[in-house]
């Protein structure tokens, strides 16, 4: 007769909470996000200057270094929006607090400009602005601020298991 084989205890797989699931959900949403606005934005961004550079030629010097320290700010400005894109998509398995407040006040800071881009065009054009762009950067930043309202489940010492309430 042959020993019994001993058989290891089937362990329950470890539940996850709620919390944990929406907050990486999240997290991958805010980044895919900012990074599809970043595209957007740089596409924009390419074909304005394509069609603005030619008219440079023609402005004075001072205005000329004034565009181009705009250009400089509005590229700054795309760098932010990947580099926080790719940091809320790479820290989605955590609770790190710090990418969401970034891309909280990163999404603000586009908003705040998106709207007065939009009254700028109403303005000078007199036609009216899409505000699309600015509904995009509203959803990204009550997304975050959504986020950071959620809380970590308790963890039973020594496991990574939710606390069993």
């Amino acid at each position: 007769m042959s020993a019994p084989y001993p058989q290891q205890a089937v362990l329950a797989p470890a539940s996850e909470d709620p919390d944990s699931k929406r907050s990486r959900r999240g997290r991958t949403s805010i980044g895919i996000g900012l990074l599809v606005m970043g595209a957007i934005a740089t596409a924009a961004t390419a074909w304005l200057y394509s069609q603005f550079i030619p008219v440079m030629e023609l402005m004075a010097e001072d205005e000329r270094s004034k565009e181009v320290l705009d250009a400089a700010l509005g590229i700054l400005q795309l760098l932010a929006i990947f580099a926080t894109g790719i940091w809320n998509i790479a820290t989605r398995r955590s609770w790190a607090k710090a990418p969401l407040i970034v891309a909280a006040v990163l999404s603000g800071i586009c908003l705040v400009l998106a709207v007065i881009n939009a009254i700028d065009i109403a303005i000078t054009l007199r036609r009216f602005p899409v505000f699309w762009l600015a509904l995009m950067y509203l959803a990204l930043m009550l997304q975050s601020l959504r986020l950071l309202r959620l809380k970590p489940a308790p963890r039973v010492p020594g496991t990574l298991r939710p606390q069993p309430w």
